[in-house]
């Protein structure tokens, strides 16, 4: 799902503020009855309160040069009910071609995952595509530490929760835990909180395309970095119609435009009426990648922490991208990286691929 930080599911308000090596765990019931139940491990890895650090991020958005919008606020609480309409449209094939990859290669996949790994996944979500491998990697008779990383506590929770109901602590090679933060969170941690198994990282639903080829490069580098292997689902489609039926329609609409309010319910102010902004989506040849934009509606003056920004009627924000990179592109971007393709796991039409990437 849905990490400028995590992608996947992020930014309800933070109330603490960590310091960059703090690691605290918490941990608490799943159930209120009172019956024996697993708790829900879940570390804070937060260097700073994701919300608190969006305002600033919206302010310097509106000051660039090509103004643009964190995608993170996308991700509160209706933006991920917005995003599973997004995922159960029938125009939205990137899920569909992620899904039948998976299911037909996870064996393979999660053969290079060894017994006693730490598996942690970045911007979990998903849970049907997470149960799968686990499922695969418990029925390979592995013991694997397996980590949901994500900046939204609720969602984060959730998860967590409904993994334990598939397996549970008590019966299952599989044990389950959480890293609360961002990507840039998550790799801080990694590098001071090594461990004497190997790690691998999934990165899965087109998420590290959410960032331009050279940003995505530098989130493999730090990732790689820490010693650890990643696990990469990319969107390789070059056919623009399907893209823009995929990327453009109602519910995509409703998605993106979530984030004006969202920004609104931060700023504590009404600077974004979201009925003089439309939604507008153009692929970008330069990047590879298409591109979503809040466009204005008529001339407009919005005044945001005290200063006061103009907009032409037909000027936009960006919002967020999601890259269509190819095989070739996906080995270019891991060089970059200082990186390799170790192997893949490509569709028949090799428009979707699942990458396992190590250090060069």
């Amino acid at each position: 799902m849905a990490i400028t930080s995590s992608i996947s599911r992020d930014a309800k308000s933070r109330s603490s503020i960590l310091s960059k090596n703090v690691f605290r765990a918490e941990t608490s019931s799943s159930n209120r009855s009172g019956r024996d139940v697993q708790r829900i491990q879940l570390h804070d890895v937060r260097r700073q309160a994701t919300a608190q650090s969006l305002v600033p991020c919206i302010v310097d958005g509106l000051k660039s040069e090509r103004r643009q919008s964190p995608p993170l606020l996308l991700w509160n609480d209706r933006g991920l009910s917005l995003f599973d309409a997004v995922l159960d449209s029938p125009d939205y094939y990137p899920a569909t071609r992620e899904w039948s990859l998976l299911h037909n290669a996870v064996r393979k996949i999660s053969y290079s995952i060894s017994s006693g790994d730490r598996l942690i996944e970045l911007g979990a979500g998903n849970m049907k595509k997470t149960a799968l491998i686990l499922h695969t990697l418990q029925a390979q008779h592995k013991h694997v530490q397996y980590f949901a990383c994500d900046v939204d506590r609720s969602a984060l929770r959730r998860c967590i929760r409904e993994l334990q109901k598939l397996f549970p602590a008590k019966s299952s090679n599989i044990k389950i835990q959480g890293l609360l933060g961002t990507y840039e969170d998550c790799a801080a941690w990694l590098k001071c909180n090594k461990s004497n198994s190997h790690t691998s990282l999934m990165w899965l639903g087109n998420s590290m395309a959410n960032f331009t080829p050279r940003e995505a490069s530098e989130y493999i580098r730090s990732f790689l970095s820490s010693g650890s292997s990643m696990i990469i689902a990319l969107d390789g489609c070059q056919d623009q119609e399907q893209i823009a039926r995929s990327y453009e329609g109602q519910c995509n609409r409703e998605f993106v435009l979530n984030g004006l309010p969202h920004a609104n319910q931060l700023l504590g102010t009404n600077a974004f009426d979201i009925n003089d902004w439309e939604f507008v989506g153009r692929w970008n040849s330069k990047l590879w990648m298409h591109e979503s934009f809040y466009v204005a509606r008529k001339d407009l003056a919005l005044t945001v922490c005290g200063e006061t920004y103009h907009f032409r009627m037909g000027e936009t924000i960006r919002s967020i991208r999601s890259g269509k990179w190819p095989k070739m592109k996906v080995m270019e971007i891991c060089r970059e990286a200082g990186g390799k393709v170790m192997d893949s796991w490509m569709n028949c039409e090799e428009t979707y691929g699942v990458y396992l990437v190590g250090k060069h």
